[in-house]
């Protein structure tokens, strides 16, 4: 073959493989691509008051945000039984939630288009150590969740600061955490830190 051809065939591979990797990396489900109707779109508006609901947890228990005022910050992960990457993500949220716990943090779980019966099977499996609510499409509605799944959103004092859409890794979210409990200084600071740093080096 000439190298030409093969350094073209070996290029297609390589986008059809980066392909594969974005269309696996997030669970979706045809009802939920409002993102492709016209005149809607998913925009994340950053640090907004996270709104109100009441909801029924996987046990049969009532949730509401309000009740929960004394957790400064919050990991609302919204995940479905039927999305791997989800699954995926769920062990690592146990870990972040019992190191960071005692900090004045927890996750919360939010089903998304599943049903009841399945999402507790899968929780239960997992031995899943945080409250799991049932999400409601109004609920979801007005947190303008994204309609790929894993997407979570991080809480603090009552404010929407952080989102993720697609899976994660553990270190990603820890650092997201770290910054929002004091534990870590924020990227921005550390860049904003760093010609100061340079100017005391005399260069």
């Amino acid at each position: 073959m000439p190298p030409i051809q093969s350094s073209i065939r070996a290029l297609l591979g390589r986008l059809l493989f980066a392909s594969a990797v974005v269309v696996i990396a997030a669970c979706g489900r045809e009802s939920d691509a409002r993102s492709g109707e016209e005149g809607t779109e998913f925009a994340f508006e950053e640090n907004r008051e996270a709104p109100a609901f009441a909801l029924e947890t996987l046990e049969g228990d009532s949730l509401t945000l309000a009740s929960l005022d004394s957790v400064p910050v919050i990991l609302m992960n919204f995940w479905a039984s039927w999305c791997g990457p989800c699954k995926i993500e769920i062990p690592d949220l146990m870990e972040l939630d019992e190191t960071y716990g005692p900090e004045g943090f927890m996750v919360l779980g939010v089903t998304v288009n599943d049903l009841p019966r399945d999402s507790r099977d899968f929780a239960a499996g997992v031995g899943m150590s945080y409250p799991s609510v049932i999400g409601t499409p109004r609920m979801l509605e007005s947190y303008e969740i994204s309609p790929w799944l894993p997407t979570s959103l991080l809480v603090k004092d009552g404010r929407i600061v952080e989102q993720w859409v697609g899976p994660r890794s553990k270190e990603e979210f820890e650092y997201g955490i770290k910054v929002a409990l004091g534990l870590a200084p924020a990227a921005a600071d550390l860049m904003a830190d760093e010609p100061a740093a340079q100017d005391g080096d005399g260069r």
